[in-house]
């Protein structure tokens, strides 16, 4: 679960960073949004379940 989270964080200040390079609506920052949502969903399941 920590390495979940882990993931999560990295990819939240990456999607962060490079929002604010280029801008919200650039395909970068589109595909590590969607990496975002994605992990938070398994992280979202695993709790479900405990």
């Amino acid at each position: 679960m920590n390495s979940l989270l882990l993931n999560i964080e990295k990819t939240r200040l990456e999607m962060i960073h490079l929002a604010f390079l280029y801008g919200y609506s650039n395909p970068n920052v589109i595909q590590c949004s969607q990496k975002l949502d994605s992990l938070l969903n398994v992280y979202n399941n695993k709790n479900v379940k405990h």
